[in-house]
């Protein structure tokens, strides 16, 4: 398991598949050990897409 702690404190498992979380209202895409901000759940569906498809 792989956490992330975000500026908030808040902790979280970045392992597993991607997926969008949100957390006091900011977006996150995570999961394959990472953790990116993105600016909507929308952002992070695409960013997800991206990193499906190699444009990453």
């Amino acid at each position: 398991m792989w956490i992330a702690r975000l500026s908030s404190g808040f902790e979280i498992d970045v392992s597993g598949g991607l997926r969008v979380l949100e957390i006091e209202n900011d977006f996150y895409v995570v999961g394959q050990e990472m953790s990116i901000p993105v600016n909507s759940r929308e952002e992070g569906l695409e960013e997800i897409r991206k990193i499906k498809e190699g444009e990453c």
